[in-house]
């Protein structure tokens, strides 16, 4: 999937539905028929439609076809949704960071054998357009759990759902793609003992995430003005 066309469609998609174009409650093309008006893979339509579903500006009926929800005060629930999404990953950034390095230092080879593991995993779940929230969660916990401290991971268990209903904002194809190739890094760095590169790493890793959502809340601010 080209991340070009991806973000071309998603952008030209987006426009139609804030302009009201495609009004709320209209009935949008198959994935069929959007790949051949704009000449795009199934792949990059589904995605596509994935993106905007986790967004809030369609719905996605099995067996009766996808429906534009948007409407223009659902801007200010996104704009708390994202801002939700920064909170608690500034949080993570303070915490997961020294999570990994401490991870580093104390993992056992079983616990390193299943970080690397479920970073292989998610990678090949990415590769072929699978959710990856589930592996993408066990990955983090799987870290935590090899600090072998009970406090840490009573901390983390108390994000879980929390972490959860954060993911329906990172599951875009980039962000996915980000996540994939932190965890490999990451997973690399705890199995070469180096408790510095694993948190450095972790650090970056999170930042995508911060980046998303100022990124959003921005996009959000700047169209409740227009």
């Amino acid at each position: 999937m080209s991340k070009v066309q991806y973000h071309e469609l998603l952008s030209e998609v987006e426009t139609k539905i804030e302009s009201e174009e495609w009004k709320n409650g209209m009935r949008l093309p198959s994935m069929n028929e959007l790949s051949t008006q704009y000449n795009v893979a199934n792949s990059t339509v589904r995605e596509v439609y994935r993106a905007l579903e986790s967004k809030g500006y369609i719905a996605i009926q099995q067996g009766r076809g996808t429906f534009v929800t948007y409407n223009s005060n659902k801007q200010f629930a996104n704009r708390s949704s994202f801002m939700e999404l920064l909170r608690i990953t500034e949080f993570r950034t303070i915490i997961e960071p020294a999570f990994a390095a401490l991870a580093a230092r104390e993992a056992y080879k079983n616990e390193i054998d299943l970080i690397i593991e479920s970073a292989e995993i998610m990678r090949v779940m990415a590769e072929n357009n699978q959710v990856t929230t589930s592996e993408d969660l066990r990955f983090h916990r799987l870290i935590v759990e090899a600090t072998h401290n009970e406090y840490a991971l009573k901390v983390y268990e108390n994000l879980q759902e929390e972490l959860k209903r954060m993911r329906a904002y990172t599951r875009r194809p980039d962000m996915v793609e980000k996540a994939v190739h932190y965890h490999q890094m990451i997973a690399n760095a705890i199995a070469n003992r180096d408790p510095q590169n694993a948190k450095m790493l972790m650090e970056s890793h999170l930042q995508s995430n911060s980046e998303l959502a100022m990124y959003e809340l921005a996009g959000a601010a700047s169209t409740s003005y227009k």
